[in-house]
């Protein structure tokens, strides 16, 4: 397995998130590197399934955060060992079985296809939103009409959003 330079810059240690030469100390986001989308349209890669697709989070990240309902938020509660991956100690260790040469950062939320034995996404924004409408049709009666990202509203929320991932949560 081939365990190159990450998105940083950095070639000498791949858990390093700030390339230790880089005198501004600044932390640099790489691009998401998995960036498929979960579809209804007839003949989508990945389309809406029961039971189809694992979402990882972790409660250390902000962005992980937006996943989980008030009653996961309790410290302590509903960790479990991963089911898909049982002797797996380590969220690399799916990256590198999907892609045994991947430089990029081991991130979640990480939307997995048990089915395919893929990543889908890397990406909240993107995973976020393959929730919000996706998967409506697979959902009781009374759910499927809620909205959470209503159109009139969805330019305010792209803004709202950039601003505090760009400005607030990079320095996370």
């Amino acid at each position: 397995m081939r365990r190159g330079p990450i998105e940083t810059g950095n070639t000498s240690n791949i858990t390093d998130w700030v390339n230790p030469n880089d005198k501004s100390g600044e932390f640099k986001r790489g691009a998401s590197a998995f960036r498929n989308f979960i579809s209804k349209k007839p003949g989508s890669e990945f389309p809406p399934e029961k039971d189809r697709y694992h979402l990882y989070v972790s409660y250390a990240c902000p962005w992980g955060w937006r996943f989980a309902t008030a009653e996961e938020k309790l410290p302590g509660e509903n960790v479990t060992p991963d089911p898909l991956h049982k002797d797996f100690t380590h969220l690399r260790q799916i990256y590198f079985q999907v892609d045994d040469e991947y430089q990029g950062r081991f991130t979640v939320p990480m939307l997995y296809d048990k089915k395919a034995g893929r990543i889908v996404s890397n990406e909240s924004s993107e995973i976020i939103r393959m929730f919000y409408r996706e998967f409506d049709d697979l959902l009781p009666e009374e759910y499927k009409n809620v909205d959470l990202f209503p159109d009139d509203l969805n330019a305010v929320i792209d803004e709202f959003n950039s601003w505090v991932y760009d400005d607030i949560n990079n320095g996370v």
